[in-house]
């Protein structure tokens, strides 16, 4: 079996651009939520689809998206989600991996809330990842892989409950059958050994995040 298509999306937080180059050029769908646009604008990559209610668009990203002809799905300021949480209903209809840019910015409250939107039951065993400035956060439940560098950052954070069953392997904190409890920061900033690291969880969820290069 090959590897899943990647649905790129990307919103108006903090972008590493080279990084966005190389996403860009593996992703077979290319979503914008609202100013996230603007991004692939300064590097020339033209999305599919863009999605949100504008409020952050910038006149002269709106005019290069209507002369490029992208489809704008617009929304109502007053809307009851997220412009990426709409952007992530749309990519699941297209089904794939999705990677998400640009998740958290200078607005705690939507990078917090953006986070836990992959705690609920409906993107829970979706291969979705935030990608950021040297670092990345996915939810996990049972295992996974983390690719990286020795010395690399690795924090796990229970969420909706204590994670049991909890194996690490390549980490310099290992743990075998272990338990982190909800509420707890047990699992804060743990350390790669190795280029990779496995996670199985038994029961629960981990949002796990990764820092590069520390």
């Amino acid at each position: 079996m090959g590897e899943p298509e990647i649905i790129l999306i990307v919103a108006g937080g903090e972008v590493d651009r080279e990084a966005l180059r190389r996403a860009v050029s593996q992703a077979r769908w290319i979503l914008a939520a609202d100013g996230g646009a603007a991004h692939l604008r300064a590097i020339g990559a033209i999305p599919h689809r863009v999605i949100g209610d504008l409020d952050s668009m910038d006149p002269e990203t709106l005019s290069w998206l209507e002369q490029a002809g992208v489809p704008i799905e617009r929304h109502s300021v007053d809307k009851d989600a997220t412009d990426l949480e709409l952007a992530l209903e749309y990519a699941r209809k297209l089904g794939g991996a999705i990677r998400v840019f640009g998740a958290w910015g200078s607005r705690l409250d939507q990078t917090v809330a953006s986070l836990l939107l992959l705690a609920h039951p409906r993107w829970v065993g979706w291969d979705i990842r935030f990608v950021g400035l040297e670092r990345e956060a996915f939810v996990l439940q049972g295992e996974g892989w983390i690719e990286g560098e020795p010395g690399d950052r690795v924090s796990l954070i229970p969420l909706i409950g204590d994670a049991e069953g909890v194996t690490l392997e390549g980490l310099f904190y290992p743990l075998q059958e272990g338990v982190l409890p909800f509420g707890s920061t047990l699992g804060i900033s743990n350390r790669m050994i190795a280029p990779r690291a496995h996670i199985r969880v038994r029961r629960g969820l981990l949002l796990v995040i990764h820092e590069r290069g520390l």
